[in-house]
């Protein structure tokens, strides 16, 4: 057992402690010259010291008895149990962490990676994300399944969200191409299960799972949303397959339409189907193009801007319109 990696997984686990709070503690640690796992052999008085800004303001709901008071037993029972099912902890401080969520999420990075299956796919710098919806027809399933085999096939690897619809199509796409995928969960790694289709695949020599959940948390919209952020921020590129409007009649928001924001927002190029190629009017293609996505109506406009893309600092990734190459290879 890794102490310092055991350590991470209590931080994940102290009570009452969101993303900030946790932040904060590890900021703290490190501007005093303090490792990790100094934190959990400290006394109440030292806590308070070392943690100024805990129970109060915006870390009102932690605690330093939180951390004084932890169940180690049970915690290292379930931290044991992710060991024996071959899950890395991967936290923020490990030369695996990917550089580019540090830069594309900053203070809201996640702590810590739960990841299962061929861990070097974290630092792999070619990695296009597709997104979409859910409920799609036959076709649609067609035209991505051969968008993530045709990224296979020009070197890159192919995230996505693991859920039906557009994300398994991609993964699949990729796989049977021969290429790789990294699937982010909106779930913890308890409630991970491989579909059947995955282990005709090979797939623990080239896909990876990643969570930035605890193991114990299931789905829930606001995780499905904050996992959308990290899609993004582990891509060079984002595709939107297709995507209904930002909210629909009920006021419920689309979590495809979310993603193409943020990475438009985090300036990652995002890459829009258009209608007629969809064949259909999807209303949130039409609106994400109009507030930057770039239209691809066949193939060899998505591979040429990908291309282009190699030319472009990671520090200046923003891409005109006008210098996109196109290209005639059809979806269809």
């Amino acid at each position: 057992m890794s102490k310092n990696e055991f350590s991470w997984y209590k931080l994940i686990n102290i009570p009452g402690f969101g993303t900030k709070s946790r932040h904060y503690v590890y900021k703290c640690l490190i501007n005093k010259g303090h490792e990790l796992n100094d934190l959990f052999e400290m006394s109440l008085k030292e806590l308070e010291d070392l943690l100024p800004d805990i129970g109060v303001g915006r870390f009102s709901r932690a605690r330093h008895n939180s951390i004084i008071s932890l169940n180690n037993e049970q915690i290292f029972i379930d931290y044991q149990k992710l060991k024996n099912e071959n899950i890395s902890i991967v936290s923020i401080d490990n030369e695996l962490y990917p550089v580019s969520i540090l830069e594309n999420l900053k203070e809201h990075s996640p702590l810590v990676l739960f990841c299962k299956g061929y861990l070097p796919l974290l630092q792999n710098k070619n990695s296009i994300s597709i997104v979409g919806s859910r409920a799609i027809d036959e076709y649609i399933i067609k035209i991505t399944n051969r968008i993530g085999k045709t990224l296979a096939q020009n070197g890159y690897s192919v995230s996505s969200g693991y859920a039906k619809g557009v994300d398994i199509a991609a993964h699949f796409g990729a796989l049977e191409a021969g290429g790789s995928t990294t699937m982010i969960l909106s779930h913890g790694t308890n409630y991970l299960t491989l579909k059947s289709e995955l282990r005709t695949l090979e797939w623990e020599k080239n896909t990876l799972f990643v969570s930035q959940f605890l193991p114990y948390e299931k789905f829930t919209g606001a995780n499905a949303m904050t996992r959308n952020k990290l899609v993004c921020a582990l891509s060079k590129a984002v595709i939107v397959i297709c995507s209904g409007p930002e909210k629909d009649k009920t006021g419920k928001q689309s979590g495809t339409f979310d993603a193409g924001k943020t990475a438009i927002s985090l300036n990652i190029p995002l890459f829009v189907l258009t209608s007629e190629v969809l064949k259909t009017n999807y209303e949130g293609n039409n609106d994400l193009i109009k507030l930057g996505g770039i239209p691809i109506n066949n193939g060899n406009e998505l591979i040429n801007n990908l291309r282009n893309l190699e030319s472009i600092t990671e520090s200046n990734n923003n891409i005109e319109k006008n210098n996109l190459k196109q290209g005639t290879i059809n979806f269809d």
